[in-house]
C-alpha cells in the first residue's frame, strides 16, 4: 500500500472553507451577465474528453446552458480577447433531455484536482448523480484493450482525496449508478470487468514492480480520476457510476495503446452508448 501523505486535514484550528461552492459558481454568472439561478439537473453524464462527450450529448439532444464553471479553465487569456470570448473558454453544462426528464452533460477536466472542483461546482449546483466515461490502462492480463472496467473502487495515490478523507477511508463507488453502468455494460459486446481501479497523479511513473504488485493485489487497472471523485461524491453525499474503456496494456513492456485510432474513437462512442442505457435505468427508478 502507499505510505501516507501528510495530514491535510488539520485546519489549524477553523475547519471553514473559504470557498463556498456554490455561492462562489453563481457570483461568477452574475458577473458575467448569466442567469445566477440556473441550476444542474440531478443526473449528470460526461467523461474527460470530446470523443467521450459528443456522442453523450448528441443522444440526449444537449444544448449549451448559461452555467459556466467559475475555477475552472484558462489561468491566462490574451488581452485582446473580449470577456465574453474568455467565458466561453470555461468548461459549461449542456442541457438535455432523456424519457422526458432534463439530464446533465459535462466535460470533466483530466486528472484528479481539476476534476474534483468540476464535481464540486456541479453538485453545488444540484447534481446528485454522475455517470462519467474515461479510459484507463490495464494492471493483469485478462483485461484488453477494448474492455469496459467499472470502477467500484479506488487505490488513492492522488492527492485531491486527502483534503477529504483521512488516508485510511476506502474510496468506493458501488451505489445504483455503478451497478445501472454494470448491468448496461455485461449486455455490450465488450468485456466488462467491475472492481479496484489505481488513480495517480504521475502517470509517466508508473513503476514496473508497482505494476506488478498492483496488479496480483487484484487491482484491475490505472487512471488518474477514479478514487478521488469517488471521495468527493460520498463527501458530499452523491452518487458515482465510472466507465473506463481499456486504451492500453500498462503490465506489458512494449505498452501496446490504441490511442488516437479509430478503434478508440468507435470505443469510446460504444461506452456512450452504454452511459445512456445505464441513465435510463437510473430515471426509470430501477437502478
Amino acid at each position: 500500500m502507499p505510505s501516507s501523505p501528510p495530514d491535510w486535514l488539520n485546519a489549524h484550528g477553523d475547519a471553514t472553507p473559504v470557498i463556498d461552492p456554490e455561492s462562489h459558481v453563481r457570483e461568477y454568472a452574475e458577473r458575467r451577465g448569466r442567469d445566477p439561478n440556473e441550476n444542474c439537473p440531478p443526473l449528470v453524464i460526461g467523461g474527460f474528453i470530446n470523443l467521450m462527450v459528443e456522442p453523450l450529448a448528441e443522444a440526449v439532444g444537449a444544448a449549451e446552458s448559461d452555467v459556466r464553471l467559475g475555477l475552472q479553465g484558462p489561468k491566462t487569456i490574451d488581452r485582446s480577447k473580449r470577456a465574453e470570448e474568455a467565458d466561453s473558454l470555461r468548461p459549461g453544462l449542456q442541457i438535455g433531455e432523456l424519457d422526458g426528464h432534463p439530464i446533465g452533460v459535462a466535460r470533466i477536466p483530466v486528472g484528479a484536482a481539476r476534476s474534483v472542483m468540476t464535481l464540486e461546482e456541479l453538485m453545488a449546483l444540484g447534481a446528485r448523480t454522475f455517470l462519467i466515461a474515461g479510459a484507463t490502462g490495464a494492471l493483469k492480463p485478462g483485461i484488453d484493450v477494448g474492455d469496459y472496467v467499472i470502477a467500484t473502487s479506488g487505490l488513492r495515490e492522488e492527492g485531491a482525496s486527502y483534503h477529504y478523507r483521512p488516508p485510511d477511508h476506502p474510496a468506493r463507488a458501488d451505489g445504483p449508478a455503478a451497478r445501472a453502468l454494470i448491468e448496461a455494460a455485461t449486455s455490450s459486446e465488450h468485456a466488462c470487468h467491475a472492481g479496484r481501479v489505481w488513480s495517480t497523479d504521475a502517470p509517466y511513473r508508473e513503476f514496473t514492480g508497482k505494476v506488478q504488485r498492483y496488479g496480483q493485489d487484484g487491482v484491475l487497472s490505472v487512471d488518474m480520476e477514479a478514487s478521488a471523485l469517488m471521495i468527493v461524491t460520498e463527501f458530499r453525499g452523491a452518487d458515482l457510476g465510472m466507465i473506463l474503456t481499456v486504451s492500453d496494456l500498462v503490465y506489458r513492456r512494449d505498452w501496446p495503446n490504441i490511442f488516437g485510432t479509430d478503434e478508440y474513437r468507435a470505443n469510446c462512442a460504444d461506452m456512450a452508448d452504454v452511459i445512456v442505457r445505464a441513465a435510463r435505468k437510473l430515471l426509470a427508478g430501477t437502478g
